[in-house]
């Protein structure tokens, strides 16, 4: 299955980035994340994003050994408490919501294949163009929204002892209000 995205560039030439990959669902047991234990010394356990899941604990391996009903060797594993050496069962879950298993990415150009660093470049320059084209020159008539880094503000009255480089704005929800550059500004997209 292959999931395809068109972008129409400036010029009005298109990229289009299909990703492969499929729908997988699985009621294999899995990491929880949530998963959080005290051994029996008081040791805290738990579950950590990245490589090293359980960052307490230590994954050892008994002798292996031969298993007369498959035919073939087997060697079994556990965690252990790193401080205490207590055996440690992390918690699992079953999660069968469909999850999305990407593969290969392929690009093109008006139809002609082209490799990803060519599309990273086209991507960049198309990103770089349209920051451009967002960027605010002069200052905002008060109560207009703007874009200040990856938030959406509303511009209040500035102090007049301000430079007309700066733009005082007012986040949503909190009510805090900021004084910044010009340059720092975007407007909203749409």
């Amino acid at each position: 299955m292959a999931r395809t995205t068109t972008i129409t560039l400036e010029d009005d030439s298109v990229l289009e980035v299909e990703h492969d990959g499929d729908w997988v669902q699985s009621d294999m047991p899995q990491p929880d994340p949530r998963w959080r234990a005290t051994d029996s010394n008081g040791h805290e356990h738990y579950y950590a994003e990245g490589s090293d899941r359980y960052p307490t604990l230590e994954l050892v391996f008994g002798e292996p050994y031969w298993c007369e009903d498959c035919r073939d060797e087997h060697q079994d594993n556990w965690y252990e408490c790193r401080q205490c050496r207590e055996k440690v069962r992390p918690g699992m879950r079953i999660d069968s919501t469909p999850k999305w298993i990407a593969g290969p990415t392929h690009y093109s150009l008006n139809g002609e294949p082209i490799g990803k660093a060519r599309a990273d470049e086209i991507l960049a320059e198309a990103w770089r163009r349209a920051d451009e084209a967002a960027k605010i020159s002069s200052r905002p008539a008060i109560g207009t929204r703007v874009r200040l880094d990856d938030v959406t503000v509303t511009v209040v009255p500035t102090a007049d002892s301000a430079p007309d480089s700066d733009v005082t704005v007012m986040f949503d929800g909190t009510g805090a209000m900021e004084t910044v550059s010009l340059a720092r500004l975007r407007t909203v997209r749409r």
